[in-house]
């Protein structure tokens, strides 16, 4: 069941309010022009430009909302970088109340109508539930790929690799050994806040991608790329293989700021979302590898997102007998091809085993070399940088397939053996080779409907949280009149304030003319707030669908 978004099922494009509109409506009834308006003509960075580029009409977002609810991601600028929060809102005053309020603030950039995306049907073969093993499995992938020899040198030690997907379910018996981290679930979340730990997997997915990556390697069953590694579950697909674009934005940034060196995302689109990009880009440029499918649609598909950004490795899927499988995509955004059909991998249900096809499968092969360069370059004090490890990858590359073009294959069939150099000889033949059983001999598969609800495992995963309106609420939040600067001359402010559960607190530091955000701390009853400067301040409470702010005070 490959993740691959629907392109039938994604709702017409509807995505950002535009700063003109937001300028427009400071206009209106609906507010007045605040006197720290954004000065329109301050250089702006690629990624602001990118996001206001996309903008749609008030008219169309009214209609949005006239149609039942609505979700926006409201954008601002955060020292330079993008900050979103999501909003649920189901009438047409709480979308204006919304607005206004946002609009107002001196960082506001746009306002995103978030979308929803769902897997699509298995392209050739469909998933198939395999026998308990009593041994080790065959894997055409595993001998195409010589990782017997490669696993005594290198199995993906220390390696954080980041698995966005739909959970993993880590009491499958291939992944038990401790290799699965906690990590972050948004399915169970209304309003994009990380919860849970994505150890849920109620539809398969997730956990087939993890078991390509970090099997066990201990005789039975099946054996990981990189058995080694680490994963970090991010779950941003529900058991219907759907889920939200602000959530697969903020599970990228997440593996960031949580170690991964890698990071894979079976899932992708026709549609360029900004959010995505931006999270794409930021994460390169941090030192992360990111490694995504390149999509099912066949020859002359059109481009599938994230693979077609260029800091993503863009992965193509081969068959066994080592040619383009004929659902791969094509097109000049390809970069490399790996084993993807028929693989064997880890399942949530049954005896924890299923075979799946699709580019989904094969871009899991590659995050897991990525992570077997990663754990070479660094024991030989080697760049571990997205750069160097694409390099490894694409200048090792086979391209003497029969069938072979760039538009299918990209550079050529990954060559592990060869991107770690393992000629030199640093890898050596295993001194028992494994022999595997195909057990496949005996039974009849069962049959997996791609893209169906499945009974995972029970899991102590917290139920999912209702959707709640964020529709205006009559008595304002108001920062109340006891606050004050308090001991000046050592720098702190004690807040009092008022506000609902899930506001924010913002202390901000007046810069020649504009605001800036100097603090974000979760809003509490009194709070003491060191500064780090002498100046002007103020505080603004940003609640779910308003935002107040004090009177400035002067700090010596």
């Amino acid at each position: 069941m490959s993740a691959e978004i629907k392109d039938g099922q994604v709702r017409p494009r509807r995505t950002l309010m535009s700063y003109s509109l937001a300028m427009a409506l400071l206009l209106s009834p609906l507010a007045s022009s605040p006197a720290n308006a954004i000065d329109v003509s301050a250089p702006e960075s690629d990624w602001q430009e990118s996001v206001r580029a996309e903008a749609t009409s008030y008219q169309e977002l009214a209609t949005e909302i006239a149609d039942g609810a609505l979700r926006l991601i409201v954008v601002t600028e955060e020292n330079n970088q993008p900050e979103t929060s999501v909003l649920n809102l189901k009438s047409k005053a709480a979308l204006d109340y919304t607005l206004r309020a946002t609009s107002s603030d001196p960082d506001f950039i746009a306002v995103l109508v978030d979308e929803k995306i769902s897997l699509i049907d298995e392209p050739t073969i469909g998933a198939a539930a395999i026998p308990a093993p009593t041994t080790s499995y065959t894997q055409w992938n595993y001998t195409a790929m010589r990782l017997a020899e490669i696993h005594t040198s290198f199995t993906g030690t220390n390696v954080k690799v980041a698995v966005i997907d739909s959970g993993v379910d880590r009491e499958n018996p291939e992944l038990n050994g401790g290799q699965v981290l906690d990590g972050c679930d948004w399915v169970t979340s209304p309003n994009n806040v990380c919860r849970g730990t994505g150890v849920l997997d109620e539809n398969g997915h997730g956990t087939h991608v993890a078991g390509i990556i970090a099997a066990k390697n201990d005789g039975v069953g099946i054996t990981g790329v990189a058995p080694g590694a680490t994963i970090l579950p991010l779950r941003v697909l529900g058991a219907d293989g759907s889920g939200w674009l602000s959530d697969i934005a903020a599970a990228i940034d997440y593996a960031v700021a949580n170690g991964a060196k890698v990071i894979n995302l079976s899932l992708g689109g026709t549609l360029d979302y900004s959010l995505i990009r931006i999270s794409v880009e930021q994460a390169v440029a941090s030192g992360v590898t990111v490694v995504a499918a390149a999509g099912n649609g066949g020859s002359g598909a059109a481009a599938s997102y994230p693979a077609a950004y260029p800091g993503a490795i863009a992965v193509a899927a081969t068959t066994e007998s080592n040619l383009i499988a004929s659902y791969s995509n094509s097109g000049n955004y390809i970069d490399v091809a790996a084993p993807g059909s028929a693989i064997l991998s880890s399942w949530p249900t049954g005896t924890g085993y299923a075979r799946l096809s699709g580019t989904s499968m094969a871009s899991p092969h590659v995050a897991a070399l990525a992570a077997l360069i990663i754990q070479r370059n660094t024991a030989a004090s080697g760049s571990t940088s997205p750069a160097t490890i694409r390099t490894a990858i694409e200048s090792v590359a086979v391209k003497s397939n029969s069938d072979y073009s760039v538009s299918r294959y990209g550079l050529g069939v990954i060559n592990p053996f060869a991107s770690l150099e393992c000629a030199t000889p640093v890898c050596a033949t295993p001194s028992s080779t494994p022999q595997p059983v195909d057990v496949l001999v005996s039974g009849t598969p069962e049959v997996i409907t791609p893209g169906a609800i499945i009974a995972p495992t029970p899991q102590p995963t917290p139920e999912p949280a209702p959707i709640v309106e964020t529709a205006p609420v009559v008595v304002v939040p108001k920062i109340k009149e006891t606050l004050s600067v308090k001991v000046a001359k050592k720098r702190k402010l004690t807040v009092v304030v008022t506000a609902p559960t899930g506001s924010k607190t913002w202390v901000q530091r007046k810069v020649g003319k504009k605001w800036k955000t100097v603090l974000k701390i979760t809003t509490t009853p009194s709070v003491q707030v060191k500064l780090s400067r002498s100046g002007t301040y103020r505080v603004q409470i940003i609640a779910p669908s308003e935002k107040v702010t004090s009177k400035s005070y002067k700090v010596k």
